[in-house]
């Protein structure tokens, strides 16, 4: 045996429409309402709270400046002539200063002779004690300090002049040396 239900379809009318579409909108903004009402009632019982807060820190520090120290003493000038053909200009380079303060931090340091087409018949050799120092393009290799220990180097300039060379009676010219320095990282 079959069975066989047959519903007779809904009339719809402009009226039915209406009044189903005011119940479900009703019904959404009933749902809305409850939601909006639970989130307040969770929010208010729970004990959070939202606030917006500034803090102003006053940060102070004190610090200090490692100090380098590298001083160059050195001699009188010396003056080569025709009669006084060599000469030999001392020069000391240390970490420390007359209050006898040293350097704090590790230094790097080279020294550089400066001339100026110097002319063939003057030459010049640095020492460092007894041992000849060679130079590079007018420099010497790069010499280190070591920071919190008071260290000196004596240097020795040594300025010949060759007369046999020379076809100008007079040569005026300067020779200068300069210690470069730089701070090594601590």
């Amino acid at each position: 045996m079959n069975l066989n239900f047959i519903m007779k379809p809904k009339k719809l009318t402009l009226k039915k429409l209406k009044k189903e579409q005011r119940e479900n909108k009703r019904k959404k903004q009933e749902v809305f309402i409850i939601c909006i009402i639970v989130i307040i009632g969770i929010t208010f019982f729970s004990g959070v709270t939202v606030g917006k807060a500034v803090y102003n820190t006053n940060i102070k520090n004190n610090t200090k400046i490692a100090k380098p120290i590298l001083e160059v003493e050195k001699d009188s000038e010396i003056i080569i002539t025709e009669d006084n053909k060599n000469g030999e200009y001392h020069f000391t380079v240390k970490n420390y200063n007359q209050a006898r303060e040293v350097s704090q931090v590790d230094l790097s340091y080279y020294i550089e002779i400066l001339e100026e087409n110097l002319d063939d018949s003057i030459q010049y050799q640095l020492y460092q004690g007894d041992k000849k120092l060679e130079l590079k393009e007018n420099r010497t290799e790069k010499m280190i300090f070591h920071g919190d220990t008071e260290e000196e180097q004596n240097y020795i300039l040594k300025v010949t002049y060759d007369a046999s060379k020379n076809t100008i009676e007079d040569i005026m010219q300067d020779i200068q040396i300069k210690v470069h320095s730089e701070q090594l990282k601590i």
